[in-house]
């Protein structure tokens, strides 16, 4: 699974604080079901991107029975 969340609101890279993660190293930390990941790809004053994987399960990744969810651009999700 990844989630992708980006802001140009100023000053952008407040999304760390919000988050509580510094942007400038690499996040990881162990979960019951496997290893979870969070970097900063992009961390400026104008626009700052986070990004957080952790392994997919059959049991809880869309994609594993056939359904297929469309992100829009309003940043809502749907699911088919």
């Amino acid at each position: 699974m990844l989630l992708t969340l980006t802001t140009s609101h100023r000053p952008a890279a407040d999304l760390g604080f919000l988050l509580v993660k510094h942007p400038d190293r690499v996040h990881t930390f162990e979960l019951p079901f496997g290893t979870a990941t969070v970097v900063f790809p992009e961390a400026g004053a104008e626009r700052c991107t986070a990004v957080g994987s952790r392994p997919s399960t059959d049991d809880h990744d869309p994609g594993a029975s056939g359904d297929q969810v469309d992100t829009t651009p309003n940043g809502g999700s749907i699911r088919s």
